[in-house]
């Protein structure tokens, strides 16, 4: 896990699209930009865009290699240089991610995977709608996301706010700070009375969400569990 000493309040994956990117420089644009601010706030930006032209500079261009034209050729350099190296960049070195979603997001697939693996393994995904309306973002990767927001501007403001290191777990591996924890349904902090967890706690909830999720685990019947007695059934 990085563990910058100057830019030490987490480390954060910025996430968007490149082989369909709008600007045509590879996403390298708004990454740039975004970057510059949150080192402003004291975080470590993941840009996975200047990465990779640093690895042009010494080892060549990568993306070349999406056009090989022998296809198995080209499905395993895609394999090994960017989906493995990409998603264990975010499970290894990063303690969230920052998505932009936007048209070349919906042309895309890696965005979408990027998010998924996140979620899976329950680090923080903020998404910045590069849209007017939530109702732009697909249901599935809206329930991926621990908050969403309108603009940078918005992600940067929440990020000033938020207690240093609550980003990074702690050793019961909960997303905790001096008293205060990560809610992951609504990105709101928290803060716990008295004793803290003093063990894994999946999902990590405030007292508003553990209410939402009651409901829903309890007026209705679990859709896993209704498909598995269906194809039983057959």
């Amino acid at each position: 896990m990085i563990k910058h000493p100057k830019y030490n309040k987490g480390s954060i994956y910025l996430s968007g699209a490149m082989e369909r990117a709008t600007d045509g420089q590879l996403g390298s644009l708004w990454r740039k930009k975004c970057s510059d601010e949150l080192m402003k706030l004291g975080y470590y930006p993941v840009d996975i865009s200047q990465l990779d032209m640093e690895y042009a500079k010494q080892h060549g261009d990568l993306f070349s290699l999406y056009h090989e034209k022998n296809i198995l050729q080209r499905k395993s350099n895609i394999r090994a240089h960017f989906i493995e190296a990409d998603l264990k960049l975010i499970l290894n070195q990063c303690n969230a991610v920052l998505l932009y979603y936007d048209e070349g997001v919906r042309q895309g697939a890696g965005t979408i995977s990027e998010a998924q693996i996140a979620y899976t393994n329950e680090i923080p995904v903020f998404i910045v709608n590069g849209y007017d309306s939530e109702k732009e973002i697909p249901g599935w990767l809206y329930a991926l996301s621990t908050k969403i927001f309108s603009s940078f501007e918005e992600a940067y403001q929440y990020f000033t706010l938020l207690p240093d290191n609550i980003l990074q777990l702690d050793k019961y591996g909960n997303r905790h700070c001096s008293g205060h924890y990560l809610c992951s349904l609504c990105g709101s902090v928290f803060e716990k009375h008295k004793h803290h967890f003093v063990s894994k706690v999946s999902p990590l909830l405030c007292m508003s969400c553990v209410d939402i999720v009651k409901k829903t685990h309890e007026s209705l019947k679990d859709r896993y569990e209704f498909f598995c007695e269906q194809l039983e059934k057959k």
